[in-house]
């Protein structure tokens, strides 16, 4: 399926979505829009083969029409190309946010131009073309926010939508954009305000204890990594989704009143109640998956630290035929080794990877 593809905004979504595209298919056309310099660029890595620095001369006979930028800029945008984007052709965006630009393309959109607010669940804390991975989307879960989508699921506009995005190695999630924004709201939104105002909290207690950032390794530094991601992104963000984060808002403000209750009654019989609630809940959460739609099985590998001992782990696994679908290194002592989680599809392959590891002399196991 040969397709003209435009993506407006080249940056480190955009521009990896064009490298995985590209990478996938080589038939597809993929016309980049951004500022000159950066279509340069993301020309020379092969993130696009057309540069147009005007959206709309991009967009007169596009086939599918995604908009890789903040929030505020895709509506901007979304009303500008709105006249100039042709008949039969999608439009989708990949901003956290999904009523505000859903809203304009009902209001601008013809109604033979099909829109699908979009929003992958992958990302960087790192920006910018030149660090664009053609890999950044593999499995990744892609939410799609269709108006209706009993209506248009079998129409050769969502299809051909639907076929670019699995070129990227994502795997679509279809929720309605209220409900969208409303979880978002609850596990992404609230948790970047909470790490901000963690870091903060930490800052000011230098004042009176300098020392307190030397103490603020382990679970206090993997809860506030998320800290430094730029506002211009979140400030869009906020803004777009300020109802449901407010709600949220509500909600932690009642749960932290309770705990102040409990600390101030004495009796911290209630609290252990509390932590009890949480271990259960948070067993749902998927650890096992970097937004995987179905859990993976899992074997973790300790390795010295030598140089290619990584590239020693995936060749014998790659020589067996076995598929490594998700990989993180979870800790490392310095001069000691790592330890890796590799994910497989089945436990039958996560199994046999262990015998395999195990034969070729590392110490892996599963849980």
């Amino acid at each position: 399926m040969s397709l003209h593809i435009v993506i407006i905004g080249t940056g480190l979504i955009g521009g990896s979505m064009g490298l995985a595209i590209r990478a996938a298919d080589p038939s597809m056309i993929v016309t980049g829009v951004d500022s000159p310099d950066v279509l340069d660029f993301a020309l020379s890595r092969g993130a696009i083969s057309k540069a147009e620095p005007d959206a709309l001369k991009a967009v007169v006979d596009a086939d599918v029409v995604i908009i890789a930028t903040p929030p505020n800029v895709a509506l901007t945008i979304l009303e500008q190309i709105a006249p100039y984007v042709p008949s039969g052709a999608v439009v989708t965006d990949m901003s956290s946010v999904k009523r505000p630009i859903s809203q304009v393309a009902d209001e601008f959109l013809s109604k033979e131009v099909l829109f699908v607010g979009g929003h992958p669940m992958t990302g960087s804390e790192k920006s910018g073309i030149k660090h664009a991975n053609a890999l950044l989307f593999e499995n990744a879960t892609y939410v799609l926010c269709p108006r209706d989508l009993s209506k248009i699921r079998d129409s050769d506009q969502y299809q051909r939508l639907s076929y670019v995005i699995g070129l990227s190695g994502a795997r679509i999630v279809v929720l309605t954009a209220e409900k969208h924004d409303r979880i978002a709201a609850c596990v992404s939104h609230i948790p970047q305000l909470l790490s901000v105002i963690l870091v903060n909290l930490a800052g000011k207690a230098r004042q009176r204890d300098p020392e307190v950032l030397m103490l603020a390794a382990g679970g206090f530094r993997d809860m506030t990594r998320i800290a430094s991601s730029p506002f211009q992104l979140w400030g869009d963000i906020l803004e777009n989704n300020e109802d449901e984060i407010l709600e949220a808002l509500n909600s932690l403000q009642g749960q932290v009143e309770r705990v102040k209750e409990i600390l101030i009654s004495g009796d911290l019989t209630p609290m252990r109640q509390l932590f009890q609630d949480a271990e259960q809940t948070r067993d749902f959460i998927p650890t096992d998956r970097k937004g995987f739609l179905k859990p993976l099985a899992d074997v973790y590998v300790f390795t010295v630290d030598r140089p290619g001992a990584l590239v020693n782990i995936t060749t014998c696994l790659f020589e067996a035929a076995l598929n490594i679908k998700d990989i993180e290194l979870l800790r490392i002592r310095e001069g000691t080794g790592g330890t890796f989680r590799l994910g497989f599809d089945s436990l039958g392959e996560a199994r046999l990877a262990v015998d395999i590891l195990s034969e070729s002399g590392f110490s892996s196991y599963q849980l």
